[in-house]
C-alpha cells in the first residue's frame, strides 16, 4: 500500500502530535517520573552490572528523542540537518523549564546532549531506511543540492 504524499504528511503530523503530547507529559511532570523505579533499576543493575542509574538515564534520554528526530526528518526532507538543531533547541528549552519552573525536577546539560544525540539517530535512521528502500526498489539515488533541483547520481 502506497500513501499519497499528502496522506503521508498528515499521518506523520498526527503521530508527531501524539508523541509531542506524551513528551510534554513526561518532561513537564512536576517530579521525576521514575522516582518509584528504584527496585527496577536495582534489578537491572544486578542483571547487567554496567547498567548504572546515570548510564540508564542517559540511554533513556537518547531513546526519548529518537522519534522526534525520525518524525521531523520524515517531514523536513530537505532540512534534515536542521532537525538535529531543533532537537537540541527543544531539549534545551525543556531543561530550562525543568531547572527554573519545576523544583521537583533536575536540569542537566547531559540530558541536552543525550536528547540531541537521540534526535540525530532518528534522522540517521530515516536516511538509512530511505536508502535501503531505494536499493530494494532499484531506484536511482538522487542528490539534492543545497540550492536547486534534484540531480540523479545513478
Amino acid at each position: 500500500m502506497s500513501l499519497t504524499p499528502r496522506t503521508r504528511r498528515r499521518l506523520i503530523c498526527a503521530v508527531l502530535a501524539v508523541y509531542g503530547v506524551g513528551l510534554a507529559f513526561a518532561v513537564l511532570w512536576p517530579e521525576h517520573i521514575d522516582k518509584d523505579a528504584g527496585a527496577a533499576y536495582s534489578w537491572l543493575q544486578r542483571l547487567v552490572p554496567v547498567a548504572t542509574y546515570p548510564r540508564v538515564e542517559f540511554a533513556l534520554n537518547i531513546v526519548l528523542f529518537v522519534p522526534l528526530g525520525a518524525l521531523l526528518a520524515a517531514l523536513l526532507r530537505r532540512r534534515r540537518l536542521a532537525v538535529v538543531g531543533l532537537g537540541w533547541a527543544v531539549s534545551l528549552t525543556i531543561e530550562i523549564i525543568q531547572g527554573t519552573l519545576l523544583p521537583g525536577r533536575t536540569s542537566s546539560a547531559l540530558d541536552v546532549a543525550a536528547n540531541t544525540l537521540g534526535a540525530a539517530l532518528g534522522v540517521l535512521g530515516v536516511v538509512a531506511a530511505e536508502r535501503l528502500a531505494r536499493r530494494r526498489d532499484g531506484a536511482p539515488r538522487v542528490a539534492v543540492p543545497a540550492h536547486g533541483a534534484p540531480t540523479s547520481r545513478g
